[in-house]
């Protein structure tokens, strides 16, 4: 959720809130604050100087999360989630003095060296082999089906629903790294990609998640329980994983969940996991191309699924694919559900790379696990630098770690049961905080 616009005077008001904010914080300038103040503008901040984007807050492709920043320094966040170049139209209308955080500054530096070394150029043959690595997958699994040999005994069904969890599981892997524009560059044909193994192949929307997902990048476990704002994708009805997250679980069914989540986590996730997304993405989806896509998935899925001789191998099969598939969604919760959540204002003004260590978590794992966990392993790297392919991401590790220990900030990383052990133990953490604060 975030804030409706005002009239032009309540924005002014704001505007001058949050440029005094930057003032404190970021040492602007104390003439061009004044002068902006006047104004009833839509500013952001970008390595010193300010840009009006109040025209362009309306057509911004990431949505509305740009509106969190007007006012305020966005340099890293800027720099994360686009090319360098992305303000090379703009004409700057004032200045502040740029004072970074240096563990930022460092990071910030590290990314110019990838993007000058070509570490962000992606590799075709490499994108090329992943597609057809998912792709040969739904092609054993039909094969496999129109062959008959599930029919044939529990082995064959068994198989088949494992084909079809990790066919799903990896291109919902292929829809985040296309989503991120990971293959061309080009958004507009990225996205196009992703919604073909997004919801064509995985099954939910594409688009929905992506809206969720830029918010997700901008605002990690970020929480503004002033105007309802919550990270959308951190914000689950059936538990809190954090105390900042408990006036949004107020009612009497919030009350019960919270009680047993750490019971329910598990279950959730496997059983449950894949029908609420697809709920999720699809129930206010009005995009055309999501619903032809969605549509075709369900008729290949429809297609297979008639060759089987009954109902029960039916139930089988594509139940054991969505419990499959349900190890994806613990995979996507590991990451933040026992790290640092911050509250808006806390997180808009400290150092958006030092907040991305902070709330991420690593899974360790060797390299040639790295195609089970799609990238998703190196979270720290994925949050700090989004564009960044999914190839570079054990390389580059190393460099952060380096400049971790240099600063003195936690790298903060463990096996994949260590992970859930720990994101379980949070939520009875968590859980008994609630049941004290809710008895006084």
């Amino acid at each position: 959720m975030t804030p409706n616009r005002g009239s032009n005077s309540q924005e002014t008001i704001e505007l001058t809130r949050q440029q005094n904010d930057v003032s404190q914080n970021r040492n602007a300038s104390r003439d061009d604050t004044a002068e902006i103040c006047r104004e009833s503008r839509q500013l952001i901040g970008y390595r010193g100087k300010w840009y009006d984007v109040s025209q362009f807050m309306d057509k911004h492709p990431g949505g509305d999360v740009i509106r969190h920043f007007v006012g305020r320094d966005a340099t890293h966040v800027m720099d994360g989630m686009h090319k360098f170049n992305v303000v090379k139209s703009r004409k700057a209308v004032g200045s502040y003095k740029y004072a970074a955080d240096p563990f930022g500054e460092d990071m910030n530096q590290l990314e110019m060296m990838l993007r000058s070394k070509g570490y962000y150029d992606n590799s075709f043959r490499w994108c090329l082999g992943k597609c057809l690595q998912a792709l040969s997958l739904l092609g054993l699994l039909a094969w496999f089906i129109l062959s008959g040999r599930a029919n044939e005994n529990a082995l064959g069904r068994i198989v088949c629903g494992a084909m079809m969890a990790l066919f799903w599981q990896q291109t919902g892997m292929l829809m985040h790294d296309y989503m991120h524009s990971q293959l061309t560059r080009k958004r507009k044909l990225d996205e196009r990609v992703g919604v073909f193994f997004g919801t064509f192949c995985f099954g939910v929307s594409a688009r929905w998640w992506k809206d969720e997902h830029i918010v997700h990048h901008s605002l990690t476990n970020t929480v503004d329980s002033a105007t309802g704002f919550i990270d959308p994708q951190a914000d689950e009805e059936t538990w809190a994983q954090n105390e900042k997250i408990f006036p949004f679980r107020r009612g009497k069914l919030h009350r019960a969940l919270v009680k047993i989540q750490h019971l329910t986590f598990l279950p959730l996730c496997i059983c449950v996991g894949r029908f609420g997304i697809i709920v999720d993405s699809m129930r206010l989806e009005r995009r055309l191309d999501v619903w032809v896509a969605w549509l075709l998935h369900w008729v290949w899925v429809s297609y297979l699924f008639s060759h089987f001789t009954s109902w029960t191998t039916v139930f089988i099969v594509y139940g054991m694919g969505c419990l499959g598939e349900g190890i994806l969604h613990i995979q996507l919760l590991l990451n933040h559900y026992s790290k640092r959540f911050f509250d808006m204002q806390e997180k808009l003004t400290m150092d958006h790379y030092r907040a991305m260590i902070e709330c991420n978590l690593n899974i360790t794992c060797p390299w040639w696990m790295d195609w089970f966990h799609g990238g998703l392993n190196f979270h720290h790297e994925h949050h700090c630098f989004p564009r960044l392919p999914r190839n570079r991401l054990r390389e580059v590790s190393s460099f952060i770690r380096e400049i971790c220990r240099k600063h003195d900030v936690q790298y903060d990383e463990m096996p994949f049961f260590e992970a859930l052990g720990k994101t379980m133990r949070n939520l009875y953490r968590v859980r008994n905080q609630f049941l004290i604060l809710k008895s006084v």
